[in-house]
């Protein structure tokens, strides 16, 4: 019965919230954590079982936290349709908040500045270049097309989460980048294949990767660190946070918040600009 009336959840989140295939596929996996690890009736303790049950299955508290974001919002969309009558919610685990480390100013200069010899080397540049200038989602710039960009007046024109469209700026010295790469090629997807389609992630990560390499930048994770860095300047440079959270997409600013936890390096120029012993002269 539950299994049927979560289909129904997705479908209606795929129909009416416009949700993506890798949404939905974070939706399926946390359905079948939920199965592998659930037992007996809905309710408050069983949805306490649940959790436990999963921590003794070895899932880390950020995994488990993931999979209860789901059926929260599952356990949410069973009372609003009448389903259940008494509104379920997990709690989430606590987790250690870790400082997110992203690129340097320096590392941000060498991406830059970097001088690409063939056409990936110039497409893999192009493309760090907008995640740094505009902060969108790899997936968002993977998928742009050509004519989403309006070189005259700055503009991108992005699809996001629940397929939903914002504009986001961008620089004059992106506009030099994206333009002559743009002339290199006739093609309607912003970078491209050579046989027409878009660049795919796992292409795209291989060539960041060698980019990296060939830099001699070592650093965890990928794509994201370009978003992270760019809110992070964003902000530094005195960037309103709700322009911010609308540049980046979220729905909530609380999320945003989460993407700028300050580093302790931001800590100590900010202290030092705002310190009235150090502005005393």
């Amino acid at each position: 019965m539950l299994s049927k009336l979560f289909d129904e959840f997705v479908k209606e989140r795929i129909y009416l919230k416009g949700v993506t295939k890798k949404t939905v596929i974070f939706y399926r996996n946390s359905w079948a954590s939920f199965e592998k690890h659930h037992s007996g009736d809905l309710s408050k303790q069983s949805l306490k079982d649940y959790v436990t049950a999963m921590r003794q299955a070895g899932i880390k508290p950020v995994s488990c936290n993931t999979y209860i974001s789901c059926i929260n919002a599952f356990l949410r969309w069973l009372h609003e349709e009448g389903h259940y009558p008494e509104p379920l919610k997990i709690a989430k685990l606590r987790v250690e908040k870790k400082v997110l480390k992203t690129f340097s100013e320096p590392q941000l200069q060498q991406i830059i500045r970097f001088k690409p010899n063939n056409f990936s080397q110039r497409r893999i540049h192009a493309l760090l270049c907008t995640l740094i200038d505009t902060g969108v989602r790899i997936e968002e710039a993977l998928t742009l097309r050509t004519s989403a960009v309006d070189f005259d007046n700055l503009l991108i024109t992005v699809r996001g989460k629940g397929n939903k469209e914002r504009i986001v700026p961008f620089s004059f010295e992106l506009r030099k980048v994206l333009f002559k790469f743009v002339r290199r090629h006739n093609q309607k997807f912003l970078f491209p294949v050579r046989s027409g389609g878009h660049l795919e992630y796992h292409n795209a990560r291989r060539d960041f990767k060698d980019l990296m390499t060939a830099l001699g930048i070592e650093l965890p994770g990928s794509f994201h660190n370009c978003r992270r860095a760019f809110a992070k300047n964003y902000l530094r440079r005195r960037g309103n946070l709700r322009y911010l959270q609308n540049v980046l997409g979220h729905e909530s600013i609380v999320t945003t918040q989460g993407y700028v936890e300050v580093e302790l390096e931001a800590l100590q120029e900010a202290h030092s600009e705002i310190s009235i012993l150090e502005n005393i002269h």
